[in-house]
Formats: structure tokens, C-alpha cells, sequence
């Protein structure tokens, strides 16, 4: 009778591994798109954030990106609408959105937990990495709910997450030989830079107060 909610955290932690991608993102099991309803499982932020884990770590495997974007398992609309509210778009916007973000009711809530947010955006991120995977999410008005989640967003951290993704959805493209953002090299000194400031943001977080959660989340 136990709810077994921490096989959620279980499976984000197996996922890290490639041979459990590659499982999880086997075609012939289905594995993927029986989580993605629980993105928006209700019961149990332990549960919730495990799967969005999940998915999440599958999203590294840039090769699957096609896949998991196109109608086969359509996983944007499923990482996008915990971070929708209740906007009132214009008709012409709302016409860009996937059907299942059209028209939501006035009492939609976002995602509670702050760290399920980040890790929402951090999946589509990686969906991103491709040129034909920055296109697909741009066509399905991704920045449209971005937009209005960067306004919306209390979390410094959470808001800085959304900027980096809303900058490559309306930054230019890549030069030729680095469309693909997962291969590029990146020169030392600039990743020197940017560990820097990751040190910067982590030792920001630490100082602030930790709220009250129902579990722990999945590293």
C-alpha cells in the first residue's frame, strides 16, 4: 500500500547513466511519454520533481531530440504548461501555442516548487541545443509562456535559468559548425568565467532561507 513516490527520485538518479537513457528512451517501450502526465501529478512533489528529473536527463541524449519534440511522444507542451499561468493572450499568440496551453482557465497555477521550475526550463534548454530542436520549440510559442514566467518568477535563481533560455530563443544562430550548443568546445578561460559564477549563484542560494518541502528532491 506503500505510494512508492521515491521511485520518481530513484529513476532521476539511474537516469544519469547512459544505459538507462538509453532504456527510458527506447521507442519500442513507451517508457517517456507514460511519465509525462505526471508532470503535473499533484499528490506528490517527490514524484512530480523525480520524473521532471527524468526527463530532464533524457533531454542530453541530442540525438533523441526529434523524437521526444515530434508527434511520437510531443514532450514540449508537457514541460511547458506547469510553468504557464493564467495569461490572457492575444488571439494571434494563442494561435502559436500548442492546443493543450490554449485558453487555460483564470485559476491555472504554476509549478510551486522553485526547483521543479528550474528544472523544467533546464530540459527545454537542452532541447534547444539543436538548430532543427530551436526551431520546433520556437514554433510552438515557447517564449510566449517564458515571457510571462521571467515577469511572474520570485526565485533569482529560477529567473536567471528562464533569461539564458528566453536569449536563445530570440538570440541569433549559431555560426556554422556550432549549431549544435551540446559539442561545442568552450575555450578554458571562458569556462573558467562561467564556473565562476556558478559558484557566485550556488553561494546566493545558500544564503538564502530553505523552505518547507514535502521531500527531497533528486539530484
Amino acid at each position: 500500500r506503500a505510494p512508492l513516490h521515491y521511485l520518481g527520485p530513484l529513476l532521476s538518479n539511474l537516469s544519469q547513466q547512459p544505459g538507462a537513457r538509453a532504456f527510458l528512451l527506447d521507442p519500442g517501450r513507451c517508457v517517456v511519454q507514460r511519465l509525462l502526465p505526471l508532470t503535473q501529478y499533484s499528490d506528490s512533489s517527490v514524484r512530480r520533481g523525480g520524473v521532471v528529473g527524468t526527463l530532464r536527463n533524457c533531454c542530453f541524449e541530442h540525438r533523441h531530440h526529434e523524437w521526444l519534440l515530434g508527434p511520437e511522444v510531443d514532450i514540449l507542451p508537457f514541460l511547458l504548461l506547469p510553468l504557464a499561468g493564467p495569461e490572457d493572450f492575444s488571439e494571434e499568440e494563442m494561435d502559436r501555442l500548442p492546443v493543450d496551453l490554449q485558453y487555460l482557465p483564470p485559476d491555472k497555477q504554476r509549478e510551486p516548487d522553485a526547483d521543479i521550475r528550474k528544472m523544467l526550463i533546464e530540459a527545454i534548454m537542452l532541447l534547444t541545443a539543436t538548430a532543427p530542436g530551436r526551431r520546433q520549440v520556437r514554433d510552438q510559442g515557447a517564449y510566449l509562456i517564458l515571457r510571462e514566467l521571467h515577469s511572474w518568477e520570485p526565485e533569482p535563481d529560477v529567473q536567471v535559468a528562464c533569461e539564458k533560455l528566453i536569449q536563445v530563443l530570440i538570440g541569433d544562430e549559431p555560426e556554422s559548425g556550432m549549431e549544435n550548443l551540446l559539442e561545442v568546445q568552450v575555450p578554458e578561460d571562458v569556462e573558467r568565467r562561467l564556473q565562476q559564477l556558478d559558484q557566485l549563484e550556488q553561494e546566493q542560494k545558500d544564503l538564502r532561507p530553505e523552505p518547507h518541502v514535502e521531500g527531497a528532491l533528486p539530484t
